[in-house]
């Protein structure tokens, strides 16, 4: 029986986490820091240190010693770049999942990516990189980008250089808009490092995927994110307000493509780099017109698209990690449950500005006797017996159905409206946003 770690505590994290716990081979499964309710779950519970800090990486190391944890998952980005891996490695501890410093700065460094999809000729937008706000003026006012995709139209997208936490995007109709809003992106990240990209028009969707080094087994369903706050995609960006799957505009087919021709040469181009790179890699990518391009890669799982993923899975992530773990990529088996899969985020009333904690939820109870739903908890704890919002992305509500997306999303949306109406009523006022539209999509591409 094996005991499985858990570096993270969020809606991704507790996702992971509860598609270990259903492998009958793991007895345990323990986070490194989890939200009190995410150790509610069976067999799961929480260690009060935040493997997400760096300064913590010691004490996260003697606790797996002394707990004789047999595998270490490493679920967000930040831990990842500040070398987590690097520290475990070098205590002679292997079985710990995810890329090293070096190797995670294709999520790190929009450079390096940009520059690394160059060398490999992976398919993205027409970019120019910018060290200064000058250059970046300069960039943008020489950038009349006519759409080459599906759509037409024109545009600008900002990129941040170095991790956002989803948010350091920001998509352009017009010079002019792009112009008003480079400063307030610089002062945002802290960064005049700035890629001036080509906007691309079409459909997105993520593939996700396990890397040895050499190659990459995908998971052959490809998810649609909703990055927007509000419904039809208007609205700041956010880390994510939902997520369905499989997503129509990308069959099986169209995700092995983009595994064989996209993800795999990148993975060949960084070992020559020296950046050798093992663990879950996530390729965001849009389908044009003139077909899938890149938009950017992420070095771990995605948050909400994780949530869906682990809903669809017949066996779990335990066994196809183990096998990456133990260099047997040959023997990964990803088998997906007929149907599909939605995933609604419900979020604190003024995310991703200034938004409320403390406040107590009601309707999980009654959430929990619908089949076939996962609440997965991102930001709440247990104060005094009682769930209570912890963060700005709160909750993500996610429901499978072998009948397809439009009962998913029904399921999904049923018992989302549930913990909305209980929780209002009960702190007499709005406590939660959440869209309306998650999933909507694949219904238009019918």
């Amino acid at each position: 029986m094996a005991k499985v770690a858990i570096i993270g505590g969020g809606g991704r994290e507790h996702a992971i986490g509860w598609s270990i716990a259903q492998d009958l081979s793991v007895n345990e499964v323990i986070y490194f820091k989890g939200g009190d309710a995410i150790g509610k779950d069976t067999i799961c519970r929480c260690i009060n240190i935040d493997g997400t800090k760096k300064e913590n990486q010691k004490a996260v190391a003697d606790e797996v010693e002394k707990q004789n944890i047999d595998m270490i998952i490493v679920g967000p980005e930040q831990p990842l770049v500040d070398g987590i891996v690097d520290f475990f490695s070098e205590r002679g501890y292997k079985n710990i999942f995810g890329p090293t410093s070096k190797a995670s700065a294709i999520e790190a460094d929009k450079f390096y990516s940009y520059d690394l999809m160059e060398r490999a000729r992976i398919p993205q937008a027409d970019s120019v990189k910018c060290k200064t706000i000058e250059e970046a003026i300069t960039a943008i006012k020489e950038r009349t980008i006519q759409d080459t995709g599906s759509v037409g139209g024109f545009g600008i997208v900002i990129k941040a250089r170095g991790l956002t936490g989803g948010k350091g995007v920001y998509v352009c109709d017009t010079v002019e808009e792009a112009l008003t809003q480079l400063p307030q992106h610089i002062k945002s990240f802290n960064s005049e490092d700035i890629l001036i990209a080509e906007r691309l028009f079409g459909q997105e969707f993520s593939v996700f995927g396990t890397s040895d080094g050499e190659r990459v087994v995908p998971l052959e369903m490809s998810v649609q994110d909703h990055k927007r706050l509000h419904d039809g995609d208007n609205g700041p960006n956010t880390g994510g307000m939902g997520a369905y799957g499989p997503a129509p505009i990308a069959n099986a087919d169209i995700v092995k493509r983009v595994a064989e021709r996209m993800m795999t040469p990148l993975v060949q181009e960084m070992k020559k780099d020296g950046r050798e790179y093992k663990g879950f890699l996530y390729a965001a990518v849009i389908m044009t017109g003139s077909g899938p391009k890149i938009l950017e890669y992420n070095c771990r799982f995605g948050d909400p698209e994780a949530q869906p993923s682990v809903m669809m899975l017949k066996n779990g992530l335990y066994q196809p990690i183990k096998a990456a773990l133990e260099g047997k990529l040959d023997k990964i088996n990803f088998e997906f449950k007929p149907g599909a899969s939605c995933c609604v985020v419900m979020a604190a009333d003024g995310y991703p500005g200034s938004y409320e904690k403390g406040i107590e939820i009601r309707g999980l109870d009654i959430v929990a006797q619908i089949p076939d739903v996962k609440v997965f908890h991102a930001g709440t704890a247990i104060k005094d017996g009682r769930t209570v919002t912890a963060g700005g992305r709160v909750l993500g509500v996610t429901s499978y159905s072998p009948k397809g997306i439009l009962h998913a999303q029904a399921r999904a949306y049923a018992a989302a409206d549930i913990i909305n109406e209980k929780t209002n009523a009960l702190n007499n006022k709005k406590v939660f946003t959440y869209r309306t539209d998650i999933a909507d999509k694949a219904f238009k591409t019918r």
